[in-house]
């Protein structure tokens, strides 16, 4: 969910801002953001929401597992190349990607700390 809002929120900025500015950090920020990594922290999410709300069962957690194992070093990739990105240090849409960077960041957070946990070693 919050991806999705980032993701919306990033493309307001790029239709938003001058032209100029746009034409460098639109495409590094378009290349950086992924729709199937999108999709899988979506993916995991509902699934994680699902384990909290009914239990972790066998099938609920196998899958958690998969998706996490799958999320995993995709979003650490994402968040190395939004971090090195030059658009970082644009005033313009460094808060934005600031943004992101702090959503990707809890968004591995939760990943990894399901990934380490014994059930799905």
């Amino acid at each position: 969910m919050l991806v999705r809002l980032l993701c919306c929120l990033v493309l307001t900025m790029v239709v938003l801002m001058p032209h100029g500015a746009r034409a460098g950090c639109a495409e590094d920020v378009s290349k950086l953001m992924s729709r199937d990594t999108e999709r899988l922290t979506t993916r995991f999410n509902r699934v994680a929401r699902q384990a909290q709300q009914r239990g972790a069962g066998p099938r609920v957690v196998k899958e958690e597992c998969r998706i996490a194992r799958q999320l995993k070093p995709r979003l650490e990739d994402q968040l190395a190349a939004l971090k090195q990105s030059g658009c970082a240090k644009d005033p313009k849409v460094g808060t934005m990607i600031a943004d992101i960077v702090r959503g990707h960041e809890d968004d591995l957070a939760a990943v990894t700390k399901t990934a380490t946990r014994s059930e799905c070693r």
